[in-house]
């Protein structure tokens, strides 16, 4: 198994577009660009999902990519993305 975990950043909404990166490498989590989802019941565009900030997020390669939320802890595991940073 190929994985690399991130510590989720702060969710920026930019010009109606939502991204969510890395907080220690800066990889991209999350982005909004040419997405869809339908309206919500009161006709308002609905929430982007992202990762709660702080949060360690493993991603595993393949297709497809798996994203996974690891349990809430202050330590980094072993395949964390600080050689990248």
């Amino acid at each position: 198994m190929n994985t690399l975990t991130h510590i989720a950043g702060v969710t920026l909404n930019v010009c109606g577009r939502t991204i969510q990166r890395c907080s220690l490498c800066g990889a991209k989590l999350c982005d909004s660009l040419n997405t869809a989802a339908l309206l919500n019941g009161d006709d308002e565009d609905p929430k982007f999902p992202t990762w709660q900030t702080g949060r360690l997020v493993q991603v595993e390669t393949g297709n497809p990519t798996r994203y996974s939320l690891l349990p809430d802890t202050d330590k980094l595991p072993d395949d964390s993305c600080l050689e990248f940073a």
